[in-house]
């Protein structure tokens, strides 16, 4: 019986303080095969005809990196077979995307040809409210969630003053050594891929980190209150591998989109993760339990409790509030679908699924041919 493959799930963009963040270009290997940039309106089947590609790859044994959209969780923004150097990707706003290597590389899947053009003008400005009002709601979500942030800020405060920040060093300088300290410094430095391992979504903070790490078997897990030196820590261990030429993958934070959440080295089968609110991991049996609370000092904890419920339970209230926002956009955006969706020809855009699918198959074969897999992504460890 043939293997299934390996299924990865990740975000390449999110919803941020500073409005929608994206890290599109890391989605695809550099030296990718081949990309497919899927246009077209909303409710057209971009999602359904991407997935049900990645579907169909599994079932004939190839890993799959599926990335799905901060703005609506159960959708997709692209898929990628890291074995074979192929990418598929929505390129509509707010993510746009457009060929870099027309041809050669990258060609637009245009899926506006299979809608009834006439009969989607009629509802030109139903549409144009509702896309009027999704960007209103985001907007409102975006001044949310930077509200939310400098409350966080303020609660990492109290805990940064209260650290011993050179038990922090000791602590991240015994991982380094622990797990780099045996291999020189390459004259190649490494590459450091950049993605989200959570989402702030309309469904709240959601993670697929599981799907992350779940191969690596050596993990750590990064425990403690704001402020406590775990991003930093988290740096300075990818900086390490870089300087020895790893492929890095790197996870950041919505919240702080420039702080490191995860680091994951595929090559050493090593993940480190870091678990707070409001983006909680569960460590497993397995799991190292790195605690940076070890490095307060309680008596100025206690002194400042009352400001840290204060700003724990304001960050909470704001945070939700732009999730709600977030989750109102989403109708909005439900609506755009309703003009579309009536209005296309989705056994012409199954057709070309096909088509696509049979030359994905193809380039697979010709990988295979050339030399074997691993284009630069690759899952397994």
């Amino acid at each position: 019986m043939q293997t299934k493959g390996y299924i990865k799930r990740v975000f390449p963009g999110n919803n941020t303080p500073d409005g929608f963040f994206s890290y599109y270009d890391y989605m695809v290997p550099k030296d990718a095969n081949r990309v497919f940039v899927i246009k077209g309106g909303p409710g057209v089947g971009k999602s359904t005809f991407m997935t049900a590609i990645a579907r169909d790859m599994v079932d004939r044994g190839y890993d799959v990196e599926i990335h799905h959209c901060s703005s609506d969780n159960g959708s997709v923004d692209g898929v990628v077979f890291p074995e074979i150097g192929i990418g598929i990707l929505d390129g509509t706003w707010p993510h746009v995307v457009d060929p870099k290597v027309p041809g050669a590389v990258d060609e637009i899947v245009w899926l506006g040809e299979f809608w009834d053009e006439e009969s989607v003008r009629a509802s030109k400005e139903e549409i144009l409210q509702a896309q009027k009002g999704a960007e209103s709601v985001f907007r409102r979500a975006y001044r949310f969630l930077k509200a939310a942030q400098i409350i966080y800020e303020d609660w990492e405060s109290i805990y940064m003053e209260a650290m011993d920040f050179g038990k922090a060093n000791i602590i991240a300088q015994d991982i380094v050594d622990e797990n780099f300290a045996h291999i020189d410094v390459s004259l190649k430095p490494g590459f450091q891929r950049k993605l989200f391992a959570s989402a702030i979504t309309p469904d709240g903070m959601v993670n697929y980190l599981n799907s992350i790490v779940a191969e690596c078997k050596k993990r750590y897990a990064i425990c403690g209150h704001p402020g406590t030196g775990k991003s930093v820590l988290l740096h300075k261990v990818a900086h390490a591998a870089l300087e020895r030429g790893f492929f890095v993958e790197t996870y950041f934070c919505p919240l702080h989109p420039e702080k490191v959440e995860h680091v994951v080295v595929p090559e050493l089968g090593l993940a480190l993760t870091k678990s707070i609110e409001p983006h909680t991991y569960v460590p497993g049996q397995k799991d190292q339990i790195v605690d940076m609370n070890s490095c307060l000092d309680d008596s100025i904890i206690e002194r400042h409790y009352l400001y840290i419920v204060r700003a724990q339970d304001e960050f909470l209230r704001l945070f939700d509030s732009g999730i709600y926002y977030i989750g109102q956009a989403k109708q909005y955006h439900d609506a755009l679908e309703r003009f579309y969706a009536p209005n296309m020809d989705f056994g012409g855009i199954e057709a070309l699924r096909k088509t696509i699918m049979e030359r994905i198959l193809a380039y697979a074969c010709e990988a295979e041919i050339n030399g074997g897999l691993g284009y630069g992504y690759g899952l397994g460890v």
